[in-house]
């Protein structure tokens, strides 16, 4: 938040360069991640954070954003939700980026499915949508390597493990599934629900459809949702 992935070059359409992050040519995950939030609220089973940015070299627009967290007995609920506090339209995009384990081995399978799948350059950006059929059976993910963004998610994801399976679901305006694990034998790796695809920026001025980006008008708020459900196998 107030975007997914990366901008290619930090290079924002209309505005000054954004400065990318550390180590890295592009900038990253826009602010949300790398901001202290405050604590407005917290109970034994929820947290509600808070964040006010205002616009710097980082991200050129006002924004106040709320994390909601609540724990259920099995159960994670996260509620990501952005107002736009300035004068101008903001072009928005938002997402999640949990981790999961899945070491080479431990017995781990995707489920999902999805109507497309982009192509990703040796520096991470998208490059070549193409269609793809739904997945017909779980992946693997123990060979896994990917970093590629997926089109027409339909919102729930189940990653089965041998004692427990996970089952994420998303809020509709989450028709992207960003799958990232960096090589083949890393112990991780992340699904990732976001309303767009990584530089929809740059991507949308060139003239790409459906690249997922909110133009969040002055005083307009967003929010999305994502829940975590764990179920336990039962030996039979």
């Amino acid at each position: 938040m107030p975007y997914a992935n990366r901008i290619a070059g930090g290079r924002l359409p209309g505005e000054a360069p954004l400065a990318p992050y550390p180590g890295e040519v592009h900038s990253l995950h826009g602010v949300g991640w790398r901001r202290a939030w405050r604590v407005i609220e917290r109970e034994s089973h929820y947290a509600v954070l808070g964040l006010q940015h205002r616009a710097d070299q980082d991200w050129p627009f006002d924004l106040d954003a709320t994390l909601t967290i609540v724990l259920g007995d099995a159960s994670l609920k996260q509620t990501l939700c952005v107002t736009n506090t300035g004068t101008r339209a903001m072009p928005l995009g938002m997402g999640f980026h949990p981790f999961f384990p899945a070491a080479p081995g431990q017995g781990t399978t995707l489920g999902a499915n999805w109507s497309g799948r982009w192509g990703v350059t040796p520096d991470h950006l998208p490059v070549g949508l193409a269609p793809q059929a739904v997945v017909p059976g779980p992946v693997d993910v123990g060979p896994w390597q990917v970093n590629n963004c997926h089109t027409g998610w339909d919102g729930r994801a189940v990653l089965a493990y041998p004692q427990h399976t996970l089952v994420m679901t998303a809020d509709p305006l989450c028709r992207f599934l960003q799958c990232y694990r960096p090589a083949a034998d890393s112990a991780f790796v992340a699904i990732e629900p976001v309303t767009h695809v990584p530089n929809a920026h740059q991507l949308r001025a060139a003239g790409v459809a459906d690249t997922g980006l909110i133009d969040l008008a002055p005083g307009a708020v967003r929010s999305i949702s994502m829940t975590m459900q764990v179920l336990r196998h039962v030996d039979g």
